[in-house]
């Protein structure tokens, strides 16, 4: 079953008044779909993270890697991922954006076998179809005033949601604040884990921490860059809170480092990211040889958010999965017909071949890639 094309369309839509994050003001939401297609009439769909720079990513795939993949076995997965990593990822590649673009690649890759097997990822990863506990994260609970975001957080709560993920990143005082009105005004069920989209210095940890500990925050996700592996350890080994990262970090060779390390107790690598599916596997296979949960990063689309469901069934030390809770995001209501959604806090795969979806490609032209990062 031979590759016939490979090709990546970039995806962005305007935000009006999005509250802001660690990450900076949102303007813009943007993901890259990767199409591939084979001589027997198989399509297959990926995503690929958009780097702050769809359009680039997007040249990546069509210019870098659809020379590579075209013509190759698409049910050979694992091949093609090595020959694109030691063509373009050892060295005088294109950095780290690479592995985004690779995602996208491999991601329908997979699509596109189990289409043509006839099985859903989750079974052809040698998963099971089951219920996966969500949490409300994905672009949401932004930098609001702390009855506010109290206000949001009871909403989810009310559609089902037993954890939801707060943004910090600000202040420590204003971080704490927020998290402390959140906590007293939820039910103590109810589990809070929170994000400073690396935005903490190792004073603000060391500050933020005994607030943190006495809130029982579920986990601590980022606080540093991804390059600050010693700090990560430092404070993993002096609190009783897990540390969580892994969506910033890219391919099982940095996953090693981050487990080995004792960096992290949860590793969260996004499929549009690391590497893809093939990757991903390898991550949360690496994980429970350390004794340490896998709680993917969901990305923008319905297209990473079904591979992080089919990856969680199929992954022996699945922890808990990450729902896009933003109040408008076309990519996830409108790109994916069938997609799996939650429902009562709860989320499952269906039995479908590939990730399950059909994807409607009227919003390649509908909603064409913009320039430039979707951050001001």
């Amino acid at each position: 079953m031979k590759v016939t094309e490979v090709r990546a369309f970039a995806l962005s839509f305007r935000l009006d008044n999005a509250p802001r994050r660690g990450t900076g003001q949102p303007v813009k939401k943007d993901t890259v779909i990767v199409r591939v297609r084979t001589e027997d009439g198989v399509t297959g769909y990926g995503e690929a993270h958009h780097a702050l720079a769809p359009t680039l990513v997007a040249d990546l795939v069509n210019q870098n890697l659809a020379p590579i993949v075209l013509g190759t076995d698409a049910m050979a997965v694992e091949q093609t991922w090595q020959t694109v990593y030691t063509k373009q990822g050892q060295t005088h590649g294109p950095g780290w954006a690479l592995y985004k673009a690779l995602s996208g690649v491999d991601m329908a890759l997979w699509d596109a076998r189990a289409k043509a097997l006839g099985l859903p990822v989750w079974r052809l990863l040698g998963g099971e179809r089951r219920k996966i506990r969500a949490y409300a994260g994905g672009v949401s609970f932004g930098y609001k005033p702390p009855a506010a975001l109290l206000e949001e957080a009871q909403g989810y709560v009310a559609a089902g949601y037993t954890a939801i993920k707060l943004r910090l990143g600000d202040t420590v005082e204003r971080d704490v604040e927020r998290v402390r009105a959140v906590r007293k005004g939820l039910d103590a069920a109810v589990d809070i884990m929170v994000d400073m989209n690396t935005r903490y210095s190792f004073i603000d940890l060391q500050r933020a921490l005994p607030a943190l500990e006495e809130l029982a925050v579920f986990w601590v996700e980022e606080p540093f860059t991804p390059d600050n592996i010693d700090d990560y350890a430092h404070f993993n080994s002096r609190t009783r809170l897990p540390l969580a990262a892994g969506e910033n970090h890219f391919t099982r060779f940095q996953a090693r480092q981050l487990l080995e390390r004792g960096a992290v107790d949860v590793i969260q690598p996004d499929p549009a990211k690391a590497g893809g599916i093939t990757e991903c596997r390898k991550i949360a296979d690496l994980a429970s040889a350390f004794r340490r949960p896998f709680a993917p990063h969901t990305g923008m689309s319905a297209v990473d958010a079904s591979a992080c469901v089919h990856l969680l069934c199929a992954s022996t030390n699945a922890l808990v999965y990450e729902a896009d809770c933003a109040p408008y995001n076309p990519f996830r209501d409108e790109l994916c017909a069938g997609a799996p959604t939650v429902v009562d806090g709860w989320i499952e795969p269906s039995d479908r071949p590939g990730l399950g979806f059909e994807l409607d490609e009227t919003l390649f032209t509908k909603l064409p890639g913009i320039e430039g990062p979707c951050y001001r």
